[in-house]
């Protein structure tokens, strides 16, 4: 700041002094102003010194409202959907796992068991399935330890492990629980098998199959298997417990920040991205009809439709952190990036129109004209998702992604 102290003069003084025109053309301008300001002073009284504090345009002035980094924002953003999206996912899973679990025991113990019996259980198998598929997409923390992705849902499976490895848990002399079962291959411990076992065909049926108890025994360690891996899961992440939520939120532990944190959410996000493009519709859909069924999600629950709108409608969820301060918010207020985050938006909700148009018959859907033209279109709204992550997105935001490398367009 700088203090300029004015002497107050009368107008008899300054009329004593007359500047003539040419005089005053010689004269900077500043001095022009000095003597209006001191005229003015003068006529508003006062004593014979008077002190003026005048602000320095060369001194910074502190903006009222600090405006946060973009590591803040990341921070946000992750905060945010760790406790709107990852917890409430996990915490549901391990919820309908111990419940499809409990009926398992239940449904087996029963002397003569009903095809509403057997209905109800396949009901919460499937919404097991859903609730997996909410979170599928993250492939970052417990979720990782002890091959426990896998072990909860081997798929794709072009080598056939789930059948071959329910077959093998049928045919063994062993005794079966849910500790023989976590010993054993990938395969045969995760809901893929409680998929063969629950929709098996008629003459396998748990109800009228000749090896009914064996496939209880398994159908109940397989289960119980299940439950125990989501409730490891969900206890790891849980901030009273193992609180991974900490890492994630604080860019901590396995991770290097926040910006590297959100880089490998993003990652998984993009490969969620290609593996519903290609590996759930892509491949099954083939060249020509009727495609090929035999390799979707969902082989025996015809659950493939459903699974993939899930998938999909998740997509939102992570831009804006389930409603929380989301990539919008960031793009829009932080970066002034609106075309960009109206872009994306437009993207993910084209793509869930698209997906929800897909009835649940997705063998119907690859062999029929209309449904295949469905998929199509799914399939290129889905790319459009990714080409505006991979350019636009990462260019405005400044992070760096990693790619699929199982990525065939």
């Amino acid at each position: 700041m700088i203090k300029l102290t004015l002497k107050k003069i009368t107008f008899k003084q300054l009329y004593l002094k007359p500047l003539t025109l040419k005089k005053l053309t010689q004269q900077p301008i500043r001095l022009l102003t000095s003597l209006l300001l001191t005229v003015i002073l003068s006529a508003c009284g006062g004593s014979d010194t008077t002190t003026e504090t005048i602000p320095d345009p060369k001194t910074p002035t502190t903006p009222t409202t600090p405006t946060n980094t973009i590591e803040e924002e990341f921070a946000l953003w992750l905060t945010d959907l760790a406790n709107n999206h990852i917890l409430p996912s996990y915490q549901n899973l391990q919820d309908t796992s111990a419940l499809l679990s409990s009926q398992a025991a239940d449904f087996c113990v029963q002397q003569n068991q009903s095809a509403d019996d057997l209905a109800n259980l396949k009901q919460s198998w499937r919404d097991v399935m859903t609730s997996w598929q909410t979170i599928q997409w993250l492939k970052v923390g417990p979720i990782l330890d002890d091959n426990r992705i896998f072990r909860l849902h081997y798929w794709p499976d072009s080598k056939g492990s789930v059948e071959q490895g329910v077959e093998k848990l049928l045919t063994t002399s062993e005794v079966i629980n849910e500790s023989y079962i976590s010993t054993r291959s990938v395969g045969s411990q995760g809901l893929p098998a409680l998929e063969q076992l629950l929709f098996a065909s008629n003459q396998d049926s748990l109800i009228v199959a000749s090896d009914k108890a064996k496939r209880c025994a398994v159908l109940t360690a397989i289960s119980a298997n299940v439950a125990t891996i989501s409730e490891q899961v969900n206890s790891e992440w849980e901030i009273s417990q193992g609180n991974y939520h900490a890492q994630l939120t604080q860019g901590s532990g396995d991770f290097t920040g926040h910006k590297d944190a959100v880089e490998e959410l993003v990652t998984n996000w993009l490969e969620q991205i290609e593996r519903v493009k290609d590996e759930k519709m892509l491949v099954p859909l083939a060249s020509v009809s009727p495609g090929n069924p035999a390799i979707a999600e969902h082989v025996f629950s015809g659950q493939s439709v459903k699974s993939i709108q899930q998938n999909i409608a998740t997509f939102n969820v992570i831009y804006t952190a389930g409603g929380g301060h989301g990539f919008n918010n960031i793009l829009i207020d932080h970066l002034s990036q609106q075309n960009i985050a109206t872009e994306m938006l437009a993207a993910i909700e084209q793509a869930i129109t698209s997906a929800n148009v897909l009835t649940d018959d997705y063998e119907a859907l690859l062999k029929s004209p209309e449904g295949r033209a469905q998929i199509t279109t799914g399939i290129d709204s889905l790319r459009a998702i990714r080409d505006v992550l991979t350019v636009d997105f990462v260019q405005a935001t400044d992070i760096n992604i990693g790619f699929n490398s199982n990525d065939g367009d």
